[in-house]
């Protein structure tokens, strides 16, 4: 550095430059000269032996650019997540409770337990959602949550090509696998209710509504939103069936309230 201080300095002292460009080329043609000399007690100018002996010794760029990381500690909690800018990455279920480490920058996060790499996932910024390796196992009743729903997926294929993709929908959309899970299994349980038919009808219904969930099935189903959807075998007496819910008043209802008003306006 000092000799070329010396030599670059010395080349463009007292001149003046209009521009940061002309700076530069005077800067780089005073480097060419000086890496053109012969050095003291070498027989090689240093251009020389930088393409005699050190060029093929160079190796490409990395094709990603360097970024820095940055480091925060967080605690795996009891759903063996962490929680890092409002996003939850899982961790294997053995850290739960335990302090780790998160190493990050703008594309990828690190965990580590000590000096101990836990597990890396691609940065997700999207807040109070889930990020989550199948690796990780998280725990469910039949040894993971996507096995049971997998249960669930395989019981609902043997029965109806309507609700099964609804319930993938479901769980697309719920991403966090504990909460896909209660969600599929809550809607598969309205069937004891509602029964089978008009829980399909109502799959399809909140299909064509684009409204995915267990409260929103719920809620179609006590409104009889589902009507529409249902077969002609499912129409009692000429009229769909609606809903069986007690604020919900069917034709039989008015006539009971006429016969009523009738015997009531005799008697007077």
């Amino acid at each position: 550095m000092k000799l070329l201080y010396r030599s670059v300095y010395a080349d463009i002292e007292g001149l003046v430059f209009n521009s940061l460009e002309s700076l530069n080329a005077a800067i780089f043609e005073s480097l060419s000269t000086f890496n053109g000399h012969r050095v003291s007690g070498r027989p090689l100018s240093r251009r020389e032996q930088f393409e005699q002996i050190e060029s093929d010794c160079l190796r490409p760029l990395p094709a990603i650019r360097h970024q820095m990381k940055e480091r925060r500690s967080a605690t795996v909690i009891r759903n063996s997540y962490v929680t890092f800018s409002l996003h939850h990455y899982s961790v294997p279920k053995e850290y739960i409770g335990k302090r780790v480490d998160i190493v990050y920058d703008a594309d990828t996060l690190e965990i580590y337990h000590g000096l101990r790499l836990v597990t890396t996932h691609q940065r997700d910024d999207t807040p109070y959602a889930y990020t989550t390796k199948e690796a990780h196992g998280l725990s469910g009743r039949y040894g993971s949550y996507e096995k049971d729903l997998e249960q669930i997926y395989e019981r609902v294929g043997q029965t109806d090509n309507v609700l099964l993709p609804y319930l993938h929908k479901v769980a697309e959309l719920k991403k966090y696998p504990p909460v896909a899970f209660r969600s599929c299994k809550g809607i598969m349980a309205l069937e004891k209710t509602f029964g089978l038919e008009r829980l399909m009808a109502a799959s399809a219904c909140a299909t064509q509504l684009r409204r995915y969930g267990y409260q929103e099935i719920r809620q179609i189903l006590e409104r009889g939103d589902d009507a529409d959807f249902l077969s002609r075998d499912d129409v009692d007496d000429g009229v769909p069936v609606t809903s069986t819910h007690k604020n919900i008043r069917r034709a039989a209802y008015f006539v009971k309230s006429k016969k009523i008003n009738k015997n009531n306006n005799g008697n007077k």
